[in-house]
């Protein structure tokens, strides 16, 4: 028999597998706007991802609905329908990109990045310097917080003693 009509590849899953490793796949897409994978899986979510993307173009109730049959996380909804779709609204088409990688190591896979065309640039660029900020004051910090923990442990001792001698010489009188 032929496979006239019959679009789309296996990837060697059975129907549920398959349709529960491109909704993550799918998902993977929307959250991180490129993901690597292998090349049969990567066309695959490509096929969906174009889809999707299409539909969220429309910001109608109608296409959000559509859309969440597919991606069932309200993280990625709420992203793909307040800033990736009007990223796409004037473009007809050709969302994503495909970059062929080397093949994997362990068994010789031929991989591929698959990415969003127009990435959004304030994901990257404040996260970084907010990293080395946090570091630097960890480590400026750091010996600055055990210092007065030092202090404190050793005026506390002190300090409950001589009240404890007080009471006790008042008790005394």
């Amino acid at each position: 028999m032929s496979r006239h009509a019959n679009t789309g590849r296996k990837l060697s899953r059975n129907t549920s597998h398959r349709k529960a490793l491109l909704d993550n796949l799918v998902r993977a897409v929307i959250l991180e706007e490129s993901i690597r994978t292998t090349t049969p899986k990567a066309k695959e979510a490509k096929r969906v991802v174009e889809r999707i993307i299409t539909k969220a173009k429309n910001n109608t109730l109608a296409a959000r609905r559509l859309v969440h049959q597919t991606v069932r996380d309200q993280a990625a909804l709420a992203k793909l329908f307040e800033t990736i779709g009007p990223r796409f609204k004037a473009r007809p088409g050709g969302y994503t990109r495909l970059i062929h990688t080397s093949n994997r190591v362990g068994d010789n896979a031929p991989m591929s990045i698959l990415e969003l065309v127009e990435k959004s640039e304030k994901v990257e660029k404040p996260a970084e310097p907010e990293k080395k900020v946090a570091k630097a004051d960890k480590a400026e910090g750091a010996p600055a917080a055990k210092e007065p923990a030092k202090e404190k442990k050793v005026q506390a001792p002190k300090a409950s003693k001589p009240e404890e001698k007080k009471d006790e010489g008042e008790k005394k009188e």
